[in-house]
């Protein structure tokens, strides 16, 4: 049976229970979490590897997944693996996220360079011996649990350890649902003998699940200040790994003479506030390359609708997050996502999904800007 066939025959009345990465701030992670919710008809429970309250950001409150266990494992219940790249993020990576920036760096200089100590470290703070500990196998969950995956991303899904792949493939050979987001990881899991469906990611329906309120957040408070200032704008988003001088210096030329020929402004802003995701100064160094010939303003607040309407308000996008492109490209905004190499998981959804190719950019590539 497909798992579209399977996931038709679910039964309504059954808790809803969505886990995830939304106990850390990613643009794309809390909005994935929003459209899961979205249209539910059952009662739902935000879980995730830890207990979090990112409400005033856009996101939810979670329950670490023990206590859903303890709270709901008496009941029959769907249990929905929600988006993004989980299929490949690790302990490590998984338990530094959860940190604050700062024990994050304090944390990876005491044992960046050791596995045994990241191992040891990461597993005391999940509370898990999962390798990667967002992918939960049915076995490990109450016997009236089901699990699904809709849709997830794990690109580089071949080149994890033997053990790591082994923990995946028992946990999705096990879902009644199974849905991928592009093509690699799908063909990726074909050849390991699974039957995987190819969906887009779901952030796609942004526009249609959220439009109203994104406009409501677009007219207040800072968004309104910042359509008083700009008249339009290219919106531009950088993880922190994009910040060396070398690179800022040549993303500020492309940036002066895209936003020169479209007489825009620009507009910096922050898609992860989580450690290895988006920091304030890499921002604040470029918009110093660009302020003396454009209008530049950089967007302090990271709610998942403000930064949505940034987005839905720009003349186009270019930045280094998927959902960003992801986003952009729901409000029929010419974007472009920064990628290192074609092999990244950006440059992997565009091209399943994109009938023009390399809708992504390296750093050499030129132009920038569609």
């Amino acid at each position: 049976m497909t798992s579209t066939k399977r996931e038709a025959a679910q039964a309504h009345g059954r808790r809803l229970i969505l886990f995830g990465a939304f106990d850390r701030h990613n643009f794309g992670d809390l909005l994935l979490a929003r459209c899961a919710a979205a249209g539910a008809r059952s009662e739902i429970v935000f879980t995730a590897l830890a207990t979090r309250d990112l409400r005033d950001v856009g996101g939810l409150r979670t329950l670490a997944l023990a206590d859903a266990i303890a709270a709901f494992g008496g009941e029959d219940a769907d249990f929905v693996h929600v988006g993004g790249e989980l299929l490949t993020t690790t302990a490590w990576e998984a338990a530094v996220m959860l940190q604050s920036p700062l024990e994050a760096a304090r944390i990876v200089a005491r044992h960046g360079r050791n596995p045994e100590a990241r191992t040891a470290w990461a597993r005391s703070v999940l509370g898990t011996a999962r390798r990667i500990p967002y992918v939960v196998a049915r076995e490990e969950l109450p016997a009236g649990w089901r699990t699904h995956f809709r849709p997830v991303g794990g690109v580089a899904f071949d080149s994890l350890a033997d053990a790591e792949r082994d923990e995946i493939l028992q946990a999705l050979d096990g879902a009644t649902t199974l849905r991928v987001r592009d093509r690699t990881t799908f063909d990726a899991l074909r050849r390991a003998g699974l039957d995987p469906d190819l969906r887009p990611d779901p952030a796609a329906e942004t526009p249609t699940l959220f439009g109203r309120t994104i406009r409501q957040r677009g007219q207040r408070g800072e968004l309104a200040a910042l359509h008083a200032r700009l008249r339009s704008w290219i919106a531009v988003q950088l993880a922190a790994e994009w910040g060396d001088d070398a690179t800022l210096d040549l993303l500020a030329r492309s940036l002066l003479a895209a936003s020169a020929a479209r007489d825009v402004g620009v507009v910096l802003f922050r898609a992860g506030l989580a450690p290895w995701h988006d920091d304030l100064d890499t921002l604040r160094r470029l918009a110093d390359r660009l302020r003396a010939e454009r209008p530049v303003a950089i967007v302090e607040s990271a709610h998942v609708f403000d930064i949505c309407a940034v987005l839905a308000g720009a003349r186009a996008y270019v930045g280094t997050s998927l959902h960003g492109w992801i986003v952009a490209h729901a409000f029929e905004v010419p974007a472009r996502c920064l990628v290192w190499s074609p092999g990244d998981k950006a440059a992997r959804y565009l091209d399943t999904w994109c009938s023009a190719p390399r809708q992504w950019r390296t750093p050499d590539d030129e132009p920038l800007f569609p």
